[in-house]
C-alpha cells in the first residue's frame, strides 16, 4: 500500500466554478440565467475585484492606480466539456456585443434557447473571441439546472462566493 492511494491520484482535480474559454478550441455552453447581472468591475491594489450594478454609484475602495472600471455581465452556464454549472464573468466587450446581438435577433432570441460556441484565439492584447449560436436540443440534465442553477449571482456584488 502506498502512502497516497492510486484511486485518489487518478481522480480529476476539482473543476473551476468559473467558465473561461480555453484558447484555441471551441467551448460550448448553454446560458442558464434568465437575466445576467450587469455592472462594472474594477481591481483593488490588493488584486481583488470590486463589482457594482450598472445603475449604482461606484463603491469606495483602494483601486489600482492603472485600473479603470470595466463593464461586465455574469450569468450561470452549463459547460458541456466540464459537465457542470459554472459562472461566466464576461468583461470582453466583443463577447458582450456578440451575445447582445444574437439575443436581439428575432431568429435566435433568449440564449436559453440555443448553445453558444465560443472560440478564443491570440494572446494578451491580441486575444480575439468569436461567439456562434448553435441550434441544439435541451437535455434533461441541462433543463433541470435551467430551472434552478444553484448560483446566486448577486453575491458577486458583495465579493462573496456565488455557489455558497
Amino acid at each position: 500500500m502506498s502512502f497516497i492511494s492510486e484511486s485518489f491520484m487518478e481522480t480529476a482535480s476539482s473543476e473551476s466554478r468559473y467558465f473561461t474559454p480555453a484558447k484555441g478550441k471551441s467551448n460550448k455552453v448553454r446560458i442558464l440565467s434568465q437575466v445576467p447581472i450587469q455592472g462594472y468591475v474594477q481591481w483593488t491594489a490588493e488584486g481583488r475585484p470590486v463589482r457594482w450594478p450598472h445603475d449604482a454609484k461606484k463603491p469606495q475602495a483602494n483601486y489600482q492606480d492603472d485600473s479603470k472600471p470595466r463593464k461586465f455581465i455574469a450569468c450561470a452556464v452549463w459547460n458541456y466539456e466540464a459537465q457542470t454549472v459554472q459562472v461566466w464573468d464576461v468583461t470582453q466587450r466583443s463577447v458582450i456585443d456578440a451575445i447582445f446581438s444574437i439575443a436581439s435577433d428575432k431568429d435566435f432570441g433568449h440564449p436559453n434557447n440555443y448553445d453558444l460556441k465560443i472560440t478564443r484565439t491570440g494572446e494578451g492584447l491580441d486575444t480575439q473571441y468569436s461567439v456562434i449560436p448553435i441550434s441544439a436540443d435541451l437535455t434533461e440534465e441541462v433543463q433541470q439546472y435551467m430551472q434552478e442553477p444553484g448560483v446566486n449571482l448577486e453575491a458577486l456584488f458583495e465579493g462573496e462566493d456565488p455557489f455558497a
